[in-house]
């Protein structure tokens, strides 16, 4: 009995030293620590970390990979063109070194070179593309509109709303301009009632202009000459001061009220001080080589 009691304690106390020591090393988690004061230290470390002072430590890693990745996308793997966003590229863009940034042709121009010399097609000739010539249609085409319209215009004038005119209207070269006859589309109702209750504007830059320089007292006794005498006098004071316009019907020196040449409309030139006065005479292109004539004499 002595014995068996003495065996069982010792198993006992066996036990509670095993307890005490702890879990075998081939039962123990994988990168477990003996200490527990180890084990928490370590816990708080992972826990907190510098991030300023782990970027400030790695800057010069960081700088080298980002300048390694520019590096790479402008290598050879890629051509010029194909570095651009996709909404600046364009199809003919590898064919046409203009269409490519001014910042980008140098290295085009250079890839083209490198191709060309490559080519079966292309060796030797000073051709960069296969892109064949343009037609002589047009490589004999106005640069620009504005040329297009400037040759157009030979023998004839345009006015400024020409174009504007010429969708609308048909169009007839009259004293020298081209001027819209009659309207494409049926309109006369139109323009009656703008005319009537509102405004139109029509463009009467083909008329001429003559500009008499002197004395006010001789340029009104010049025009009086050629004026009826019951008409109203360019000395009057609604129309000296150069405000308003005045209506003239203008004849032949002395031959009222026979040999009429026609309408006109005369424009003082604002006072600006005491000597020589200028008066602008509006005409149409019809009657204005007779009243210009008739002045001169």
């Amino acid at each position: 009995m002595d014995s068996g009691r003495s065996s069982k304690m010792a198993d006992n106390s066996d036990d509670k030293k095993r307890k005490a020591q702890g879990p075998p090393e081939s039962a123990r988690p994988r990168g477990a620590k003996q200490g527990s004061a180890s084990t928490k230290y370590t816990l708080g470390k992972a826990r907190s970390v510098d991030v300023v002072g782990f970027v400030e430590a790695r800057s010069f890693e960081i700088n080298a990979l980002q300048r390694s990745l520019e590096n790479a996308r402008s290598q050879g793997n890629t051509r010029a063109f194909q570095t651009l966003p996709r909404h600046l590229r364009r199809r003919a863009a590898s064919h046409n070194v203009k269409r490519i940034p001014a910042r980008l042709r140098e290295k085009a121009l250079s890839e083209m070179k490198k191709s060309a010399q490559t080519s079966k097609a292309l060796a030797g000739t000073d051709r960069l593309t296969n892109a064949k010539k343009s037609s002589r249609y047009k490589r004999r085409r106005a640069r620009s509109v504005r040329q297009e319209y400037e040759t157009r215009q030979t023998g004839k004038r345009w006015l400024e709303t020409h174009v504007w005119h010429a969708k609308r209207m048909r169009m007839k070269e009259l004293w020298g301009a081209m001027i819209a006859e009659t309207p494409n589309e049926r309109s006369h109702r139109a323009a009656y009632r703008a005319a009537k209750e509102k405004t139109y504007i029509q463009d009467v830059s083909y008329f001429r202009t003559l500009e008499l320089v002197g004395s006010e007292d001789a340029i009104v006794g010049l025009l009086c000459q050629l004026t009826p005498p019951n008409e109203l006098t360019l000395a009057m004071k609604p129309y000296i001061g150069g405000a308003r316009m005045a209506p003239l019907t203008l004849y032949c020196a002395g031959s009222y009220p026979l040999a009429l040449l026609g309408p006109a409309t005369a424009l003082w030139e604002p006072i600006l001080g005491a000597g020589q006065r200028k008066l602008w005479l509006r005409l149409h292109p019809a009657n204005a080589d007779a009243i210009k004539v008739e002045l001169e004499r």
